[in-house]
Formats: C-alpha cells, structure tokens, sequence
C-alpha cells in the first residue's frame, strides 16, 4: 500500500509550475560535477585529487553489468576479493588476509555503517537494499580508519541509493528468475515536486526474491529475503539538505561462523535515519546524522562436535539480538581557496543480548573524533594531512593518522604518495562469546565448564595495519583512455585467529583432554608483510563500446619471509561493454585468481592438534556475462529484456571452502562436502522497465 502511494504521488507533480521546478533542479545540477568522488576525503573533489586509490561504479556501469548481487559487481575491482562461501554469505576484502571472518571491509550506504556489529561485517545477503537502487558507489582501495575508524582496515565500500539530481517522476521495476530456483522482484517509485523554496523528493522500493544452492544438499533453497527501503529529502538550494530513511529487511540462509554452517531463521534487519546539511556561512557547513540498526536472529548450528572419534558436545540453537545507536556531527569548512578543512566527532551505543552465546547481555559504548585537512601550497600540489582518535568502553583506545601529497603536473595526471594507520577492533563474537551447552557427552562433563570462558577472549588487542602507497592515474587521446597504476606496502599487527588444538588425555589416553585444551580467539604475534600493487586500463573504442582490464598482484608472507599460502599472487579482470541507447545491449567480464589454499580442521576431528586438512582452490576463471534488447520512448522510458550468466570456463569450483556438515545421527556427511559453494553455470532471465 505504501509503495502504491508513492508511485501516484509523481502524478500529482505533474500540474505543478514547471518552470519553478526547473529553476530549483538547476540549482541542485550546479553541485554535480564529472570526475568528483567524495569518499576519500568526505568531500568534494576531483578525482585526481583523491588522496586514496578509489574505483568508481555509476549507475550506468551498475546497471550495465550482468552481477545481480552487489560481491559480484565488487569483483570488478582492482585487487579485490570476492569468495562466495555461502549464496548467502560471500566474503569480500582487499589486498590481504581475506578468510570466513569477512570483517576488513567497511561498507555505508547513505552514511551508515552497513555492519552487524556482533560479527564486526556486513551480512551482504542481508541489507537493506536492492543493487537495482543504487545509484553509486565509490571503493576506497586501502585503509580509511582515519576518516571512518575501526573496520575501515582494507578498503571502504561507500553506497550511495539517493539521486544527486531528483526528476519529477521516476520509476523502475526489475523481474528475474532462472536456474536453481533463483528469482528476484524489485520495484521502486518516487517523486519530486516544489516545495517552498526548495524540492522535496521520495522514493520508496520493495522487493522479494531467493537464491539456491548446487551445494547444499541439505536445503538447497539456502537464502530468501524480502526487503523494503526508502526516503524522503528536503533541499534548499546549497544551503539546506534534509532527509529521513528507513529500511528493513526479513529473510533466512546459512551463516559461516568459526565452527560451521549455522542456519539463520527469522532474520530481521532493520534501520532508522536522519540526514541534515546545512550552510553555516559562506563556505562552511554542518552536517548532522542519527541512526539506530536492529539485528536480530534465530541460529541454528547444522552439525556436531567431535575429537578423537569422540562425540563432545552440541552447539545450542540461539536467538541473538543487537541494537546500534549512532550519531556524528561534522564540520566542512572551505577555510580559503588552498585550505579545506573536515572535522567532527562520532558516538555509538551497541547492546547485544542472547540466551545462549552472551550471556545476561553486553553493551558497548564508543566515541571519535577526527580532523582532516587539506593544503595547497602550489596549482599543482595538495597536501593531506589528518588523524582520528576511537575511544571504547571495551577495548583499548586506537589512534589512526594519515598524511598524503599529490601532484598534478598536468589536469589528467596526477602522482600520490601517502601513508596511513588503521586498525579494526575485535568484534563481540571474537572477544565476548562464550556458549551455555546443554547436549554433551557424559563422559565429558568438563566441556560445560571450558565452553563458558573459550571462543572468545575479553584481552584481544586491536589489529593493526600500517600502509604506505603510491600511484598515478592519468587520461589521454580526448579522455577515452585512463589508466592507473598503485603500490602498497602493508604490515600487519595484531591480527586475530581462532587456536584450536586438543591433545590426549594423559590419564585417559583413548579419550581426548577437554580441559587442556585451547579453543579461543588469539593475537598473532608475528607480524604480516604485503607487498603489491593494482594496474587498470578501461577506453572507450567507440561512442557505444568500453573496454577495460585490470590486475592485482601481491606477496602475503609472514616477517619470517614465509609465504601465506592462503594469499593469491594475481588476480586479473576483463572485460566489455556495448551500450546501445535504444538497440543491443551487452556486458561481459571475466575473472581469473591464481592458485591459493585454505587450512580447514574437520568438524569429526575439531580439537585435533595436526588435524588441519588442506583444500586447494585458485587458478580458475569466472564468466559474469549480460545480453539484452532495450526500448526507449518520450521522456526517458525505457522497456529491456535479456539474460544474465554467471558461470565458471570449465567445470566447476569452489572460492572457498569451509567446514563439512554432518548428520546429527549418522555422523556422516549430509550437506556439502566442503560447505563451500560450488560455482556451476547459473542463467536468468530478466525484464527490466524504467518510467
């Protein structure tokens, strides 16, 4: 009902005076600039002048592609990494230590932290908004805590769903289903019309769909969701931009945790905010954000303990539930014309509560400030310099500074050159989570006991990442050809791992020792060294065709110079782009990762010492492909049909993989064998309008 509202309201815009609407559009169009990214330095500014490497997705490049998820849009990006461990549970990072804990990645939408704050990620199956909504999106490759604090360790996924420019009527519906059940129904409808001296705008979309498995053998159906989100803005001219947002999302899928596979029921997402900018005085603004996020879940573990032929324990099935309150305040002051200045302050209360895992409810409460300034001391060079100080009721304190210099000898060449600190601190399940079991062997009574002070560990330190870099972008032949090229080097500290080792009783030794044994989250202390860089090229070769093409390489080793052998050395992407306004349209990429190897210990013999199994997974290719046929008429309708594909060349593979699900009764393996997704050719059909 309330979709259908707003799709009438457009309507009633239409009798309103058409040239004071324009009027208050052009004012708006004014702050529109080409080449203008934001994240880097929360404003503003040309993307020569970014002091990050920064990849950039409009909507015509979202639209264009044929990734119907936003991991498999991600994959497009230099030195990315995208593992599809679940359908409903990919995992997403960026130059090093991507593994199931997904959490060095920070992703916004809108401003907001788009993480659950127990596991410290995004849940990507799980948010609130539909790829069909986005309007753009801007990736920080590299660390951001200066700016954005903790988590902003690899890289920042910065989602933007509002219109920079509203139109009087807008509209879009998207229909998709294909092989292994997936289907997807999206639409969304919204309006703008003049109000006052300023144009008030809302959008509001709804969608439902589901996603499946060629693995699961135990529910393939693995993921459905339905999700509804929207806003409504107010803006002035430059002076006033206000607006309210909401979503929610309720769904079902696998979840990966540290011991396997948990089967997340009744989840419930949901998010509340309030947006203002507003002009101070000449050159400087204020800008004001407030949200709260609710999560909440029924978990359902889908296998068993064991060691040493053993039966241990089973994990509980838990309700978790965590609320996050937000506020930030921040400054934005164009001191003069070679001195920019952002500054502002940050406070967050998180409450988590579980009947099983945590126990009578935690809470935590975190504050920040952060200054960033910009100097140019000639035409050609800019100055960066800024730092942010997180304090935490439950962790230690973390200060992130950063300095870059960037020099534009020419208006398309630019040459960076920075350094930054950024840290993630330890998320609720890695320092807080402790289990209550109630289904134990009886011969292993001690298991309750050492269950309640394991898994997580209240003394974790904050990882540490220190990353130096350099690079270039540069544009020729009329701006049809760009390239890049970035360095970085990263030393890691303090990064946090799962221990598990269980030898035999000394007393008992057919029986394993419980008591013993270790089964918590650690510091490492050896500290990581990556060595690599990013190279990109994208040309236009014709009015309607793109090209573009980019590599990752990078060494992962430990200060002992032993190699990570879970680290790819390359990865490569390819691909095109034929663009029709009204005709064919088609989109293909390719995606090939060299060999790399994941560690695993098997549920049957989890607390083994030397029990790992290792999986060899890499040196394969990935095909994400879209052909269709689009009709345009007045006012920018447009009516297109086609297909999307997704499949590995050759036989199929895994990303990743995790561990094995066995039967409860027969102790043999009932689900995948690896838990990790196998990726097998998928085909959908798809019909997309736009009014």
């Amino acid at each position: 009902m309330v979709l259908a509202g707003l799709m009438l309201l457009p309507l009633q815009v239409l009798g309103q005076d058409d040239d004071g609407l324009e009027d208050e559009f052009a004012l708006l169009e004014e702050e529109i600039k080409a080449d203008e990214v934001e994240s880097a330095s929360k404003h503003r500014q040309s993307i020569f002048w970014s002091p990050s490497a920064i990849t950039v997705f409009t909507r015509e490049d979202i639209l264009a592609s044929g990734a119907t998820n936003l991991p498999d849009l991600l994959r497009r990006v230099p030195g990315f990494d995208v593992y599809e461990l679940k359908p409903s549970f990919p995992l997403v990072g960026a130059r090093a230590l991507t593994d199931h804990a997904n959490n060095l990645v920070l992703v916004l939408v809108d401003g907001r932290e788009a993480l659950i704050e127990l596991a410290g990620f995004p849940i990507w199956a799980a948010m609130t908004i539909d790829i069909e909504e986005i309007e753009r999106i801007e990736v920080i490759r590299g660390p951001g805590s200066t700016l954005y604090g903790a988590n902003a360790f690899a890289a920042v996924v910065n989602i933007t769903t509002m219109a920079e420019q509203p139109r009087r009527l807008t509209g879009n519906a998207y229909l998709t289903g294909g092989q292994q059940g997936t289907y997807r129904l999206f639409g969304r409808a919204g309006g703008s019309w003049q109000a006052g001296n300023g144009v008030l705008s809302m959008s509001a979309s709804l969608g439902k769909g589901a996603t499946g498995s060629a693995s699961d053998r135990e529910d393939p159906m693995v993921q459905s969701r339905t999700r509804f989100h929207s806003f409504v803005r107010y803006q002035q001219g430059h002076d006033l931009d206000v607006s309210l947002h909401g979503g929610v999302l309720e769904g079902e899928g696998p979840l990966y945790m540290i011991v396997g596979d948990f089967l997340a029921r009744d989840v419930l997402n949901h998010y509340a905010m309030a947006k203002a900018s507003i002009a101070l005085a000449d050159g400087l603004k204020l800008k004001v954000q407030l949200y709260q996020i609710r999560f909440k879940g029924d978990f359902h573990y889908r296998s068993r303990f064991f060691a040493y032929n053993s039966w241990i324990t089973d994990i509980p099935d838990f309700v978790m539930d965590t609320n996050t309150y937000d506020g930030q305040l921040q400054a934005d002051w164009q001191a003069a014309a070679w001195l920019h200045i952002v500054a502002g302050a940050n406070l967050r209360y998180s409450y988590m509560d579980s009947d099983k895992v945590i126990a009578n409810g935690i809470d935590e409460l975190r504050g920040a400030v952060f200054l960033n300034s910009e100097w140019l001391p000639a035409d050609s060079l800019q100055l960066t310099g800024g730092f942010r100080l997180d304090i935490n009721s439950e962790t230690e304190p973390a200060f992130s500074p950063r300095i870059a210099a960037v020099y534009r000898p020419y208006a398309n060449q630019a040459f960076r050159l920075g350094y930054g600190l950024a840290f993630r601190k330890p998320s609720f399940i890695e320092s807080q989570m402790h289990m209550q079991v109630d289904i134990y062997n009886p011969a292993f009574p001690e298991v309750v006991d050492k269950l309640k002070t394991s898994a997580g560990n209240e003394n974790l330190k904050n990882e540490q990442v220190h990353s130096i870099e350099a690079g270039w972008r540069g544009r020729f032949l009329d701006e049809k050809l760009t390239a890049s090229a970035d360095l970085f080097y990263n030393f890691y500290l303090d990064t946090v791992f799962f221990d598990s080792e269980m030898g035999l009783n000394p007393l008992r030794p057919d029986l394993p020792d419980i008591a013993n044994s270790t089964f918590q989250f650690m510091n490492n202390p050896d500290r990581i060294d990556a060595l690599g860089g990013e190279v990109e090229l994208s040309i236009v070769a014709a009015q309607d065709l793109k090209l573009w093409g980019n590599l990752g390489l990078r060494r992962v080793a430990y200060s002992t110079g032993a190699r990570l052998k879970s680290e790819p050395l390359l990865r490569a992407n390819l691909g095109m782009s034929y663009n029709l306004g009204c005709g064919l349209v088609a989109d293909i990429s390719l995606h090939y990762v060299t060999s790399y190897t994941v560690n695993l210990m098997a549920v049957k013999d989890a607390f083994e010492k030397d029990a790992q199994i290792v999986q060899k997974l890499g040196n394969d290719f990935l095909l994400v492909g879209r052909l269709g046929y689009r009709l345009t008429w007045e006012n920018d309708r447009t009516l297109e049909a086609g297909t999307t594909v997704r499949a590995p060349i050759g036989p199929p593979f895994r990303e990743y993989a995790g561990l094995p699900i066995l039967d409860p009764d027969s102790h043999s393996v009932s689900g995948s064998d690896w838990a990790g997704e196998r990726l097998v050719r998928l085909v959908t059909l798809y019909l997309r309008v736009s009014f």
